[in-house]
Order: C-alpha cells, then sequence, then structure tokens
C-alpha cells in the first residue's frame, strides 16, 4: 500500500501544487511599478480517488513588474507539504515559476469589469518516502475579471493547466476560482479566495478538490 501511495503522490503533488497560486484580479500593475505577494493556501480532499483526508498545504510569495501599462511579469517561487498521510509516508514539493497576464479591458462606460488574459510555466520537484525525487512541469491559461467597488475588488478565473513529468502527460486540470481583494490603501491589499479544481490523471478518474488561499499584496 506504501508503495502505491507514494507513486500516486510523486506524480499527482505536481499538478496539485502547481494549482496553489492567487490569480489576484485583473487590474494590471502599472508601467514600471513593482509589488509582492505572500500567500498561504490549503487544498481538501487532496488525492480523493486513493485516500480521503490528505490535506496539501502551500506557502509562496511573487514578485510582479509592470512591463507596460496593460501587461505584467511575475516571478513565483512556493513549496509544499501533505498532511494526514499513513504513518511513515511524507511527501513535499518546492516549485519556481514565471506567469504573464495581460489586461485586455478596463473597467468603463462600455465595460462594467476589467478583464484580463494570461499565461504561465512552472518547474516543481517532489519528494516522496521511498520514491526517487521527481520534477515536473505545468502549463497553464487562463482569463479573469474583476470590478473596483472599494475597498473591495472581487474578481473571477477559470484557468486550465496541463501537468507533464519525464516527457509524460501527468493530468489536465480546469480550475474555477472566486475571490475578493480589500484594499487597505492605494498601495496594500488582502486577498481571499475559494477554487474548485477539476483534475483528470492521465488514465485515471476525474475528481475535484476545493483550495481556499490568503494572501497579502504590496505595490511600490
Amino acid at each position: 500500500m506504501k508503495k502505491v501511495l507514494g507513486v500516486l503522490l510523486t506524480v499527482v503533488l505536481i499538478a496539485s501544487f502547481a494549482s496553489a497560486e492567487l490569480l489576484t484580479t485583473a487590474n494590471p500593475i502599472g508601467q514600471g511599478k513593482w509589488a509582492v505577494l505572500g500567500a498561504y493556501s490549503q487544498d481538501s480532499d487532496y488525492l480523493k480517488p486513493l485516500l480521503a483526508g490528505l490535506t496539501l498545504t502551500t506557502m509562496g510569495g511573487y514578485v510582479g513588474y509592470g512591463a507596460t501599462d496593460k501587461f505584467d511579469v511575475y516571478l513565483q517561487l512556493g513549496s509544499a507539504n501533505v498532511g494526514g498521510l499513513p504513518a511513515g509516508v511524507s511527501a513535499s514539493a518546492t516549485g519556481y515559476g514565471l506567469n504573464l497576464k495581460y489586461a485586455v479591458i478596463a473597467e468603463g462606460k462600455e465595460l462594467p469589469v476589467s478583464v484580463a488574459v494570461g499565461g504561465g510555466y512552472k518547474s516543481t520537484t517532489s519528494k516522496v518516502t521511498g520514491q526517487a525525487d521527481q520534477s515536473g512541469n505545468v502549463m497553464s491559461l487562463g482569463v479573469g475579471v474583476s470590478k473596483l467597488m472599494v475597498p473591495f475588488i472581487p474578481y473571477g478565473g477559470l484557468t486550465y493547466k496541463k501537468t507533464t513529468s519525464a516527457g509524460t502527460d501527468v493530468s489536465s486540470q480546469l480550475d474555477l476560482t472566486l475571490g475578493s481583494a480589500i484594499a487597505w490603501s492605494t498601495q496594500g491589499a488582502v486577498f481571499a479566495e475559494y477554487t474548485m479544481q477539476s483534475i483528470t490523471p492521465n488514465g485515471g478518474t476525474v475528481y475535484t478538490s476545493g483550495q481556499m488561499a490568503l494572501g497579502v499584496g504590496y505595490s511600490i
């Protein structure tokens, strides 16, 4: 049982860790400006097809730069750990990534919300008891909307992700996210969001997992 669990954790950890990221709002940072974000998230029903009661806890940091008034570039670092495993089994992952976001429509008279599209790449390394360290890559594409209702900035997003490892497809995933930023100043805000994830492991059965995330962001 431990050997089977270890193999599955190795490949699925890569994909699930990749989903642990805040989409934030569709509003751009602004040309020449910097933004930083610290985030914490927890996935429930992690690896539900095999074993109930597992959770995936992730902590990460993001640094963003406004290349133009509409185009943002984000660098990302993070680590994750799986809780609720049987005795003698541990699983964790580390990762880094690059995300791009382009503001397609700014909120105004023609449309009451802002709209942005984006894509990203993430490289992860998983460590599971009894298994060799394994690397994986995640490509993502998404669209997001947000609305200014100061101090609240509610937002939503739809993201598709494809995960590979050692040249083999690991899984595909579709995430639906709803959340809000709560600004305490013109530069700072806290973020709270919920993501429903639909995950399709390669050759496996589709399952869902919920993710709660909190973050604190500040623009410079």
